[in-house]
């Protein structure tokens, strides 16, 4: 039986939002099921995403801006801001009322330059903050009283008021080695290269830079100082190239303070490409009305795919076969929503 595009959207919809609730509970966030996943969380980009997303889920995203409370010291402006950059204004303005709101009830100085810094191309006309699950319009709040931090921004919602039931992130697991690495070489470019390394046999500037969204120039610095510690190594690889690496079992062992047998490594993802096609993916679905003919649908799921299947593809994540040219128009749309169902482990 085909699947409607309306049940697909919800389905894709509800996937998204307990894959976010899984992360952030992994970190802290009160409520949902503890992660049992292997892979090193990254939480500027998961963080960009997160606030797009539960636009539909009102309750995770006050409990993520709680954990910011509590753990937004360990957040990197840098890459954050980095990753803004590319977004459009709606994602910005998004993180610059989240920005606003911390710097108002007198968090770090940090979040008030993030604040100016999304500050840009503020429509004039207000819109709820919260979407409805199911399309449809919900009114504007007027009867409670607004957040004035939001509503600078153009977003209208309810006082937020932090429950303040967040926990601090443990840095032991597999899933937290960047917060442990943060508070080894501080938040910046030395922990995010360190982890790139030690997720991989080695990595050039240039590469390391993409992977971890840096500057090759701010990347490049970070590993040259790094390695005159002694403990990254550098070797000639492809075309006399000057390539980075680290004994993994030397790291590991002091990292773990256990036995390299007992380890298990997290899994390296590219979430700022994972995230970023989601979210392209996620705004065509939602905007595939059920009103245009199948051919059109078919049409925009392989448009949106030939966009972004490179992002799927160098993500990390184990994903099926991208469906390519090779799928007939007629049968397009079919393949796209199972691929996306297998991308999320749905049934």
């Amino acid at each position: 039986m085909k699947m409607s595009q309306t049940d697909f959207r919800n389905i894709f919809l509800d996937n998204i939002l307990n894959f976010l609730w899984r992360q952030w509970s992994a970190l802290g966030v009160l409520g949902g099921a503890r992660s049992e996943d292997l892979w090193a969380i990254d939480p500027e980009p998961l963080l960009v995403f997160t606030l797009g997303m539960t636009r539909y889920e009102p309750r995770l995203f006050d409990e993520v801006v709680d954990w910011l409370v509590t753990n937004g010291k360990w957040i990197d402006m840098q890459r954050l801001r980095g990753i803004l950059r590319q977004k459009e204004n709606q994602e910005r303005r998004l993180a610059g009322a989240v920005s606003e709101f911390l710097a108002s009830k007198g968090h770090q100085r940090k979040w008030q330059n993030l604040a100016v810094f999304c500050f840009k191309n503020i429509p004039d006309e207000q819109e709820n903050l919260f979407k409805e699950k199911v399309s449809k319009a919900r009114k504007l709040l007027t009867t409670l009283e607004t957040d004035k931090a939001f509503a600078r921004y153009g977003l209208i919602r309810n006082v937020l008021k932090p429950s303040e039931k967040s926990r601090e992130v443990i840095s032991g697991t597999q899933s937290t080695i960047r917060f442990l690495l943060r508070a080894l070489f501080g938040v910046g470019s030395r922990a995010e290269c360190i982890l790139y390394l030690l997720t991989h046999e080695g990595g050039h500037p240039a590469e390391v830079a993409k992977a971890i969204g840096l500057s090759i120039r701010g990347t490049q610095d970070a590993l040259i100082e790094l390695s005159k510690s002694g403990l990254v190594l550098t070797r000639i690889r492809g075309k006399r190239k000057i390539e980075y690496w680290l004994s993994e079992e030397r790291w590991w062992e002091f990292l773990s303070k256990g036995s390299i047998g007992e380890i298990k490594r997290p899994v390296w993802i590219d979430w700022i490409a994972l995230y970023g096609a989601l979210s392209r993916v996620w705004q065509t679905v939602n905007e595939a009305d059920e009103t245009i003919s199948d051919y059109m649908r078919s049409s925009k799921f392989r448009d949106v795919m030939e966009i972004v299947g490179n992002e799927f593809a160098r993500s990390g994540l184990a994903i099926p076969l991208i469906p390519g040219r090779g799928v007939r128009p007629e049968e397009y749309e079919k393949v796209f929503k199972e691929f996306i169902m297998k991308v999320f482990g749905a049934e």
